[in-house]
């Protein structure tokens, strides 16, 4: 999917249509809440949270792994309803760091699997989905990341497998509205170029989505069960093929430079699509946004 060029001169431009969406949010599916579940790219503030409000450090925003609001973020202001952690009793189960294979240690606290962030949710709510509420389901991007070796297509298919078995799961629970993002194509990372990954992140990322799109192709949902889907696969191929075309003058170097000590930053993150060597900026969510809406609206 390509924004049209009209919406997307400028990044500064993506912001102002943000605006506009929320005075036509009443136009817009109503959902009573938006729960979220999946890794640092909607996470706004569980591991901070569990880490004592230590990590993600400055010049991260207020815990999030961006320079700004996450994409989430924008998408629950488009609708009226509030994006808080849930480890303060929102509804964003999202923990950045998260895997969909296994849990994860982080210290003394262990960051849930996206399966794993599912069942907490269910069990907090007498195992009962809200059927007017919006449920987001992402992740995959730190499984392969922190792949030690294997086979990168198996990879691909046991991650399509635990988030297939996450959206049944709040399907079968009485969930009615599915987003299930495809998973950007992990190998056009700086993250993953610095650790000479990339043919090996792009080909699971590759069997992850192939899994995915066939396994909710062919899913039992009920017939009142409405899956969206956002191809952010594609979206990532357009915009650092033609970074000028969407605002940005580059989307190959992340403005925050973690790998020298100590951190720099870039001038202007206003032109950076890479806040960091794995998070989009401020900018790059609020695309992923426009595209959440408009696929949500149709």
């Amino acid at each position: 999917m390509r924004i049209p060029a009209h919406l997307c001169a400028t990044a500064v431009a993506a912001l102002i249509l943000m605006s506009c969406l929320a005075a036509h949010a009443a136009t817009q599916p109503a959902f009573d809440a938006i729960y979220v579940f999946g890794d640092s790219y909607c996470d706004v503030g569980n591991l901070f949270a569990a880490d004592g409000g230590t990590y993600p450090p400055a010049p991260y925003f207020n815990g999030r792994f961006s320079n700004g609001p996450l994409w989430v973020e924008h998408l629950a202001g488009t609708y009226g309803v509030s994006m808080t952690p849930s480890l303060l009793g929102g509804t964003d189960y999202a923990v950045g760091g998260a895997e969909v294979t296994a849990a994860v240690p982080e210290g003394a606290f262990t960051i849930p699997s996206v399966p794993q962030q599912v069942e907490l949710y269910l069990s907090q709510h007498n195992f009962r989905a809200d059927p007017k509420a919006l449920y987001i389901v992402e992740g995959g991007g730190n499984d392969i990341l922190n792949a030690t070796g294997g086979s990168p297509e198996v990879l691909g298919g046991e991650i399509a497998f635990g988030l297939l078995s996450s959206v049944r799961l709040l399907e079968h629970a009485g969930a009615r509205n599915l987003l299930v993002p495809r998973l950007f194509n992990v190998g056009l990372l700086p993250a993953a170029q610095e650790a000479g990954i990339s043919a090996f992140a792009s080909t699971a990322s590759n069997a992850l989505n192939l899994g995915l799109d066939t396994g909710l192709l062919f899913e039992a949902f009920t017939p009142d069960t409405l899956l969206y889907r956002i191809d952010t696969y594609s979206l990532l191929q357009s915009i650092l093929a033609d970074g000028t075309h969407y605002g940005f003058s580059d989307v190959t170097d992340p403005c925050l430079n973690r790998a020298v000590s100590p951190p720099t930053l870039c001038s202007n993150p206003y032109v950076s699509f890479f806040w960091d060597a794995e998070h989009p900026t401020i900018f790059g969510h609020a695309f992923l946004a426009v595209m959440a809406e408009q696929v949500l609206s149709h």
